[in-house]
Order: structure tokens, then C-alpha cells, then sequence
């Protein structure tokens, strides 16, 4: 099932399966987001339960993007361990439209019947009588010492999927620091802020922009320093070329000029700082991926 609004607004599909499902089984909800490209959607924070259902784990796909679409996909795997018809809530997904704004999307809820097991066929309604012990089990005690050490599997198993469940799913991975970065420049080159005369705000939200973008990706404090120091400690780092310290200089200097020495370039200059950070961005994000690898095998 979908669900959408308009002006442009992202959509939803949802669906279960199965919609019928026996006591205690896993059951799958499916959800696919499709919306503007590069709009961002934020998918709900999954607790331990959803509904009269356990949250067994949950997965986000990476987004698939086709022109101007983007599609990303998310599945939560669940248990129900109540028989009857249980009503599935819907989640709440998060946006923000082209004016910054934030809404909230819904999913539909679903149905899903919870039946009992069905009994196997040697079994028996009425209650059967004790038997005497017969056969190995009552002659050889490796058959008890079996018997114990199955006992044991079955509960450190039931014990780890147990505590699995009450920990909650896997946290969504991280959104990397150059998508992140890339995305916080589409959103202020599309404010308005040139057109509208606000150059010094403009220039100084490149400069955060970057700044956060070295902080956050390569670990350098940024935000906090100044130009000369931040220079001196990406120096120090070695963590990008000669033409791309160069280039961050330029920029950097250039926003701290408006910033602070009262100089007022012209919109066209400020459009040419803008897409310079963005290609500082998109030449520096295979010098980011290293950089993480290199932090995992430490």
C-alpha cells in the first residue's frame, strides 16, 4: 500500500509478508521511500517493539537513484507471539520540502493474523498416560549426558536470540561526512540567499559547510580554528595534495574576507565560491574513504 501528499512530497509503499503468519514466526514489513533526488528523508528510530510486535532487527538499502528519483528501501523483520488479527502501526518518516520546512509522512496500517501452531500428526488431544522407561535411554546413561548437553545448546540459544531482541535492531549506518556536505549545499544554494541580497550569510554558511566537512570526515577540529591553524594541522596530517590544499585555502580566505574584512563580492563571485566547495567536496571523497579504512584496521 502507498501513501503520499502533494507539492512533490516524497512517497511510501508498504507491505507485509506474509499477512498470515504462525505463532512466533518471523514476518517481514517492507517500506520504499521515492522522492526528488537529493531531498532527505529520515526514516523512524526503531524501539524493541512496534505495536503488540517485537522488532527482531531492521535494514536501510543503500538509495537507488534513476534521474531525478530516488528510491531507498527499508525492511523490518518482526514477531508476534499473540494469535488473533493484530493491527500493524504505521511509521512516521520525516522531510523536508524546498523551503526547509519539515513534515511528517505515515504508513498505512497493516493486518496481520497470528495463528497457533498446528499440531503434528502423532500428536494426540488427550493426555496419554506415563510409560515406563524402555529401551537405551533407560539402560545407558550417555543418553542422559545427550539429553543434558542438548538442553544447554537450546538455552544459551534462546538466551542469545533473547537478548538480541531486547537490545533492538542494528542502529542505521551513518550518512557519510560528503553526502552530508554535499546535500547541506544543495539546500543553500536553493534558499534564495544570492537573489535575495544575503552575500555575507551565504559565504558563511560555505565556510561552516567545509569546515564541518573536514571535522567531521577526517576527524580535524575545524569549526572552532582559524584559517592559519587549520592549515597547519591538515600540513601536519598530510591528508590531502598540494592543488587541494591550495584550493581549500583560496576558498577559506576568501569566505573569511567577507566575513570579517566587510569585503562584498559580487553574486556571480559568490556562486563561483559556492561551486568550488562542492568541487573540494567531490575531489577529497576517495582521500574521506581511505582515511576511514584506514581507521578500521587500526
Amino acid at each position: 500500500m502507498s501513501n503520499a501528499s502533494a507539492d512533490n512530497a516524497p512517497s511510501l509503499r508498504a507491505e507485509v509478508q506474509p499477512s498470515t503468519a504462525r505463532l512466533g514466526d518471523i514476518i517481514t514489513l517492507s517500506v520504499q521511500t521515492s522522492h526528488a533526488s537529493g531531498r532527505e528523508v529520515q526514516p523512524p528510530a526503531f524501539q524493541k517493539e512496534l505495536g503488540s510486535f517485537e522488532v527482531y532487527a531492521s535494514t536501510a538499502f543503500p538509495p537507488q537513484i534513476n534521474g531525478p528519483v530516488e528510491t531507498q528501501q527499508f525492511q523490518v523483520a518482526l514477531q508476534n507471539f499473540t494469535t488473533g488479527q493484530q493491527l500493524l502501526p504505521g511509521l512516521d518518516f520525516t522531510y523536508k520540502d524546498s523551503a526547509g520546512h519539515i513534515h511528517t509522512l505515515k504508513t498505512p496500517e497493516l493486518k496481520v493474523t497470528v495463528e497457533m501452531v498446528p499440531p503434528g500428526p502423532k500428536d494426540k488431544e488427550d493426555i496419554r498416560g506415563i510409560k515406563g522407561v524402555l529401551g537405551p535411554v533407560g539402560i545407558s546413561p550417555w543418553w542422559w549426558l545427550l539429553l543434558v548437553f542438548a538442553v544447554i545448546v537450546g538455552a544459551v540459544a534462546f538466551w542469545s536470540q533473547r537478548k538480541k531482541r531486547l537490545q533492538g535492531p542494528p542502529p542505521v549506518p551513518p550518512i557519510p561526512a560528503d553526502q552530508t556536505a554535499q546535500e547541506k549545499l544543495r539546500d543553500l544554494l536553493a534558499s534564495g540567499w544570492v537573489e535575495s541580497g544575503k552575500i555575507k550569510e551565504f559565504y558563511i554558511a560555505i565556510s561552516d559547510i567545509v569546515r564541518g566537512y573536514i571535522e567531521k570526515g577526517f576527524d580535524c577540529p575545524a569549526l572552532e580554528r582559524t584559517t592559519g591553524e587549520l592549515m597547519r594541522d591538515l600540513r601536519r596530517r598530510t591528508v590531502f595534495d598540494s592543488v587541494q590544499m591550495l584550493q581549500l585555502k583560496e576558498l577559506i580566505e576568501e569566505c573569511d574576507l567577507v566575513k570579517f574584512a566587510k569585503f562584498r563580492p559580487e553574486p556571480g563571485e559568490a556562486l563561483k565560491a559556492h561551486a568550488m566547495a562542492v568541487q573540494f567536496v567531490e575531489k577529497t571523497k576517495d582521500v574521506l574513504k581511505q582515511t576511514i579504512e584506514n581507521s578500521r584496521t587500526r
